[in-house]
């Protein structure tokens, strides 16, 4: 008896603890960039071992509960729109569709297989609805990104310790992984991570407050761990948002070429000093084997498409989450992520899935991109409208051989709530017959909740 009350009082203070910090997602965006950049840390530093618990055969990791309060408020804070803006609209047709293929696996694989298949939908789809439905002021942007720039302080020392058990033979127990490469510590959405939030400091170059100096400080470290990783695809991606800035913002964008050349000198000089490092089963730079060549990929593209085309069913609900990625390439049968968003989306969600994929990340783009604000303060910097022309274009080429990783919903889903602030206050300009372009900070429009 006693027993059973002691675990009816855990139990009810559990449940107004969830509660309290449901309320408290709801209320504050910067909650919920925690939560979903925690998520983040525990998966790069835990990998497929997350403690989790199994009830009824399902495995639910930390991550997942830290994702539900997300999703939870997302739906709550919906509620409180008084109308959908376009781009959010096509975001939850994504996210519709993307549902009912969860549902059809779970009647066809099972429960276990089909969300494991759908749960990065949910934390990119869970968080991007999420962070759309707040108010896109500087003071908010600047929180977020604050935090943002904190999660990389974890993820930095994982990095170290990890090669420290490569190089150094430490045992790291349940925090070890290995990858393609030695110097490789973390997989490459984790690395595009760290160059998204270099990118996010670019602001502070134009300031010369103690904070702007700490922040400009700590982005060339982020800087040095993303060449020291020696993810291609990762530079690519820095390259083509530089090009953009320079496009966007020719200021700004001189400093971050001047920036991309040093870490450029950065990366031939360590690499060809520690070239001899490593072995050919371990290299320390380069894949040890072809599976990571663009056209091993795209022979993996084309064999998936081509027998996902075979049944017309498929184009317009796509196959089930749960079914797997099994093809054939170079006469070798692999079954892994086809590394390349826009193609499993595709094969997930049929046409109309790709068709919303694409409409919102190019929307997205285009409307942010004639942005008109005012000078970066030393109060807000971080996370400033100027910023989401480059994130977002790096988005865009970052999907077509990877994946998104979990911070990219915070960056689409204030992107969102940007584009429907822009928009709202355009139709205010039309209807005052004022020809000037809108400026930041912004009343809340319709489709983005206070």
């Amino acid at each position: 008896m006693i027993t059973l009350l002691t675990l009816g009082v855990v139990a009810l203070a559990a449940g107004v603890f969830g509660v309290l910090l449901l309320d408290l997602t709801v209320r504050r965006a910067e909650v919920g960039a925690a939560f979903v950049l925690a998520a983040m840390v525990l998966q790069a530093a835990y990998v497929n071992e997350v403690p989790s618990l199994s009830p009824g055969g399902v495995r639910i990791g930390i991550t997942d509960v830290l994702f539900v309060f997300v999703v939870g408020a997302g739906l709550a804070r919906l509620l409180r729109v008084r109308r959908y803006s376009t781009l959010l609209r096509w975001l939850l047709l994504l996210g519709t569709v993307a549902l009912v293929s969860l549902l059809r696996g779970v009647a066809a694989f099972g429960p276990q297989a089909a969300v494991n298949d759908f749960r990065q939908y949910l934390q990119f789809l869970g968080a991007a609805t999420y962070f759309a439905t707040f108010r896109p002021t500087p003071e908010r942007c600047h929180r977020i990104g604050l935090v943002f720039l904190a999660a990389t302080v974890p993820m930095m020392i994982l990095v170290c310790l990890r090669w420290m058990a490569t190089f150094g033979g430490v045992d790291l127990g349940p925090l070890s992984a290995t990858y393609d490469a030695a110097i490789r510590a973390v997989n490459g959405p984790e690395t595009f991570f760290f160059a998204v939030a270099a990118l996010l400091t670019l602001p502070a170059w134009q300031l010369a407050g103690r904070q702007a100096r700490r922040i400009r400080s700590f982005g060339m470290v982020l800087l040095l761990f993303v060449t020291i990783l020696d993810r291609r695809t990762v530079w690519i991606t820095m390259i083509a948002g530089v090009a953009v800035l320079a496009l966007h913002n020719p200021r700004l964008g001189r400093r971050a070429l001047t920036w991309g050349a040093a870490a450029a000198l950065v990366t031939v000089v360590l690499f060809a000093a520690y070239s001899s490092v490593g072995t050919s089963q371990e290299p320390l730079a380069q894949t040890a084997d072809n599976t990571a060549t663009l056209t091993w990929r795209v022979e993996g593209w084309t064999e998936l498409l081509q027998s996902w085309s075979e049944n017309p069913a498929n184009w317009f609900v796509g196959e089930a989450f749960g079914s797997g990625f099994v093809r054939k390439v170079d006469g070798s049968e692999v079954d892994s992520h086809p590394h390349n968003f826009y193609v499993e989306t595709t094969l997930r969600t049929g046409i109309v899935g790709l068709v919303a994929l694409v409409v919102l990340l190019v929307g997205l783009a285009r409307a942010v991109w004639r942005w008109q604000v005012p000078a970066p303060s030393e109060a807000a910097f971080l996370l400033a409208p100027e910023m989401f022309p480059v994130l977002l274009v790096m988005q865009l080429v970052w999907c077509i051989t990877w994946i998104p990783g979990v911070e990219q919903g915070i960056l689409t889903g204030l992107a969102v709530a940007l584009a429907a602030a822009r928009s709202a206050a355009r139709s205010r300009s039309r209807g005052q017959r004022r020809p000037t372009r809108p400026t930041v900070p912004l009343p809340a429009p319709a489709g983005v909740a206070r």
